[in-house]
């Protein structure tokens, strides 16, 4: 029987913490893993696990996902989100959908379709039908970037996790980056910010044309699957990243447990539960 580790993230990105928020955050990402890795644990999957943990980071304003999530130039808010067993090496996603309560959820739900990645209307329609929850993500806070068109390269929520079976699954959802162009795609419900197989499992974040760019979670996990260490994958990966500039960072485990964060930016908000107990606000810069 494998020891389940979960891992979650809240963003990357420049600049600094206030102490008053960095508490905030500690708080929030704490008690979301005192949530979840306990039903670990106890025999709960690891794609369950990153469903929950996922759908608990949208529920918090505190983050770029659900209900925080930025708004479009065009006034409007889609929301993306991606799902990946890696046992089973599946993917499903959402993207731009507007005014679901939890994308995570429609991801989950997909995975079992033919179907698996649907826009748009179209996602939002197959929500529905599925009796999803709707409800407005938009807060004062993201209302008043928006009227001071404030973007922000960074956001997304995410978490890995393997579970006592052996398996791996990443969740990760977004709210974009914030006035940016209607309909942008980021990275969020792609492979380069989603991935997982039967050696690792990864969730990005931060500039999402350069997690594309770069194929980071799919990058990752492959190189690991090709029998590089998860440490040796995610630190080549990482110089890459900064000696070309580009700004991201990462959560990742590999199927014998090992843990692995980075980031390339001065920030990622992210947390671990083991066997050995929970970690927050890890931030671990190349």
């Amino acid at each position: 029987m494998a020891h389940p580790v979960l891992l979650i993230h809240g963003g990357a990105g420049q600049g600094s913490l206030s102490e008053q928020k960095r508490q905030r955050i500690e708080l929030s990402l704490n008690t979301i893993l005192e949530n979840v890795y306990p039903l670990l644990r106890d025999g709960m999957s690891a794609l369950e696990a990153c469903t929950m943990a996922a759908a608990l980071l949208e529920d918090d304003p505190l983050y770029n996902a659900g209900k925080g999530s930025k708004i479009q130039s065009d006034g409007k808010i889609r929301m993306s989100a991606s799902l990946m067993d890696g046992h089973h090496r599946r993917f499903a996603g959402c993207v731009n959908v507007e005014g679901l309560k939890n994308p995570i959820h429609l991801a989950r739900a997909l995975l079992s379709e033919e179907d698996r990645v649907l826009a748009g209307q179209g996602a939002r329609r197959k929500a529905r039908e599925l009796g999803l929850k709707f409800a407005s993500p938009y807060t004062e806070r993201a209302r008043h970037a928006f009227e001071r068109q404030q973007e922000g390269k960074s956001g997304t929520i995410g978490a890995v996790a393997l579970d006592t079976k052996g398996h791996l699954a990443a969740a990760t959802s977004t709210g974009g980056r914030g006035f940016e162009f209607p309909d942008r795609v980021s990275d969020s419900p792609t492979v380069a910010g989603n991935f997982a197989n039967g050696f690792a499992a990864a969730s990005a974040t931060g500039t999402g044309e350069q997690i594309v760019e770069f194929s980071v979670a799919a990058s990752l996990c492959t190189l690991v699957e090709a029998g590089q260490t998860l440490s040796t994958a995610g630190t080549h990966l990482l110089q890459q990243a900064k000696n070309a500039q580009a700004e991201f960072g990462f959560i990742s485990v590999d199927a014998h447990g090992r843990l692995y964060a980075g980031t390339t930016t001065e920030i990622l908000l992210w947390g671990s539960a083991t066997r050995s107990g929970y970690s927050t606000l890890g931030r671990q810069r190349l």
